[in-house]
């Protein structure tokens, strides 16, 4: 018990620090590996240990930059609403490669899935309007991304209401902070070769 408690409150310390220093910063996929594991150990104790969640970033991949807490909101959305209430144990499974021009990301849980409507206003880019479906954290990650990213993201839901939700985020790559554009950023037919998978 005593060892649960020191190993949640240095979870949460990391995880607090990690947060308040340049948030809006640079990291590599390394240091967002690292924060996300210790957020991930932070739930495991919570829930006692009553969910199963799978990381897949190659080692190659981790030198990469990326913006900082990029994975964050869209995994505490599968705490949050994804996991409530559902009768079977929660999963959650994180994915990501390296593609043409790009990264491609993967967040995909086994929960109670989005409604048809909330998963059409994010593949269409209509994010304003998820506020008012009371998806306000999606609203602003996407937002968030998109800022980042110069608009040049891609951000796109599938769903099943009942049986999973899995979001995949196209990126365009970050050289010595700042983004390639040499070659035209053709993230949207990456994606759909890969959206098949399950």
């Amino acid at each position: 018990k005593e060892f649960e408690i020191s190993r949640a409150i240095t979870s949460l310390a990391s995880i607090l620090r990690y947060g308040i220093d340049n948030s809006n910063g640079m990291v590599t996929v390394q240091e967002e590996y690292d924060w996300l594991k210790q957020y991930l150990m932070l739930q495991q104790i919570r829930l006692k240990d009553g969910f199963e969640s799978t990381i897949h970033i190659p080692l190659e991949l981790m030198p990469y930059q990326i913006h900082k807490l990029l994975f964050q909101p869209f995994v505490e959305n599968s705490f949050i609403h994804g996991f409530k209430g559902i009768p079977r144990k929660p999963k959650l499974k994180i994915q990501m490669e390296r593609v043409e021009k790009g990264l491609w990301i993967a967040i995909k849980d086994n929960g109670r899935g989005m409604p048809k409507e909330v998963t059409q206003l994010l593949n269409l880019g209509k994010f304003q309007e998820l506020g008012n479906k009371g998806q306000l954290g999606l609203k602003n990650a996407c937002y968030r991304i998109q800022l980042y990213y110069e608009g040049r993201a891609i951000i796109q839901a599938e769903s099943e209401e009942g049986a999973y939700t899995r979001i995949s985020i196209m990126l365009p790559l970050y050289v010595n902070q700042r983004l390639e554009d040499s070659l035209e950023w053709t993230g949207k037919k990456d994606y759909e070769s890969r959206s098949g998978r399950r």
